[in-house]
């Protein structure tokens, strides 16, 4: 039955569309389109329909029809019942849809395989004719991106999820509390939509429930170095995601601290490097998360191994080891590790230029968190300087190079080459590299490193 507000709406749709899923998608695009404007009224047959419009004449703008069937008898007096009105019909079946397109009365048509972006085709051609309200543009600024792989760790989803179909449209296709399958995903991923929206407001409450995951999963008794794995690869990512377009909020910081806090409870106290590079060989993840998450856990097991065993030292190289590329975008600026590299390489000067400053931005996002002790952002600023003071951003000499860094450094170097070559025999690699840690901090920690192995 019509409400007796409905004349307060902008738009007033009759739905005649059975298919719940169908429905959904369909008040995606329409909540979008058309947001806090629509009223529908839905019945289940075209009989009703006919009946409907009988009892409230020229009151609908947009009739929506599900169609599956050839049989068009009732559909064509529907459609002549209020030729003025824009009629809709979704069908999967291109014979339907040709059918459709000869009757006296051409609804217009709309294929269920592609339906939000031929729907809001057809949705923009009513408002164009003065059919249908003007169609509100979103601002792009009101979303941030997250790819398919990142979407399917958020579930039960805590906000609606939107695909773009434009500069400035954008289509809800999972609404708020969905629990998503690879299937409805996969949909998506065909027509070459693997990135997905949330608006920056809703986006809070969707970190937030990551948050309390993560400190729910490291509350466990016992956390397994597989578990810490997944879920510092999926948060990693995350938060690159949300970092590089939203900033450092008060709510990535706090899901950054649970996941080295979840990450170091799975480390445990006494880390031994065997152990530890054991397990790191199997990289899951991709590169940034795969690399940030082997020199955490190495940097801590080279720590206790010479004697840096404190919790506060474990959180400070890990929480570095986490931040210390979250500003790159791009996989393949972060596996540079000299600038010789990357201006040998074919990169761009804007991409040299996030290369030299990401030790800097990174410590200034390290600055953002409350209660972190100083190090840290020391640890990141200096994370790419070398020992002969050919590094950067600022070429310090080795003997600059603080205590923490220098080892930091050693790590992400072991790590480097651990990813080129997976059988690295790690005794020989500190051995040959004894030369050029010869200086300041890296001679003692290179000295210590060797001597403990030699009692392992």
């Amino acid at each position: 039955m019509v409400s007796a507000d409905s004349t307060k709406k902008n738009l007033r749709v009759l739905s005649v569309i059975q298919s719940n899923e169908l429905l959904v998608r369909v008040n995606g695009v329409l909540d979008q389109s058309f947001p806090s404007q629509t009223e529908m009224t839905r019945v289940r047959l075209l009989e009703e329909a006919i009946a409907l419009q009988a009892k409230v004449p020229s009151h609908f703008q947009l009739i929506l029809i599900e169609q599956a069937s050839p049989d068009q008898t009732v559909l064509q007096a529907v459609l002549e019942k209020s030729p003025s009105i824009m009629a809709v019909v979704f069908t999967a079946s291109a014979l339907v849809a040709d059918q459709l397109l000869s009757l006296p009365v051409p609804p217009e048509v709309v294929g269920t395989n592609e339906l939000e972006v031929s729907f809001l085709k057809v949705l923009k051609k009513g408002a164009i004719a003065g059919k249908l309200p003007e169609i509100r543009l979103a601002d792009p600024d009101e979303f941030v991106s997250v790819s398919s792989p990142l979407l399917k760790t958020m579930v039960p989803l805590s906000a609606d999820v939107f695909i773009k179909l434009g500069s400035s449209r954008y289509v809800c296709v999972f609404k708020k509390g969905a629990v998503l399958e690879e299937s409805d995903l996969q949909k998506f991923v065909e027509y070459k939509k693997d990135q997905f929206f949330i608006k920056k407001e809703e986006m809070k409450s969707a970190l937030d429930q990551r948050t309390q995951q993560l400190d729910s999963v490291a509350a466990q008794p016992e956390v397994s170095k597989e578990q810490a794995r997944e879920q510092f690869n999926s948060v990693h990512g995350l938060l690159r995601d949300v970092v590089t377009q939203a900033g450092f909020t008060p709510e990535t910081q706090a899901l950054a601290k649970s996941c080295v806090t979840m990450t170091l409870k799975a480390l445990g106290s006494k880390p031994k490097l065997s152990a530890i590079l054991a397990d790191l060989r199997k990289k899951e993840g991709g590169y940034i998360a795969a690399h940030s998450f082997m020199i955490g856990n190495l940097a801590c097991a080279m720590a206790h191994s010479i004697g840096w065993s404190s919790s506060s030292t474990f959180f400070k190289l890990s929480l570095a080891a986490f931040l210390h590329d979250i500003s790159f975008s791009q996989e393949d600026l972060s596996r540079v590790s000299t600038l010789n590299a990357a201006q040998m390489g074919s990169l761009s000067p804007e991409d040299l230029k996030l290369i030299r400053l990401h030790p800097v931005k990174a410590a200034e996002y390290s600055k953002q968190f409350p209660e972190i002790p100083s190090d840290v952002d020391l640890i990141l600023l200096q994370h790419h300087e070398r020992p002969d003071g050919t590094g950067f951003p600022r070429g310090l000499s080795g003997k600059l190079i603080s205590p923490l860094s220098a080892l930091f450094i050693m790590a992400q170097d072991l790590v480097h080459e651990l990813m080129i070559k997976p059988d690295l025999n790690t005794d020989t690699f500190f051995r040959d590299r004894a030369d050029g840690y010869q200086v300041g901090q890296f001679k003692k920690i290179h000295a210590l490193l060797l001597s403990a192995k030699e009692h392992d």
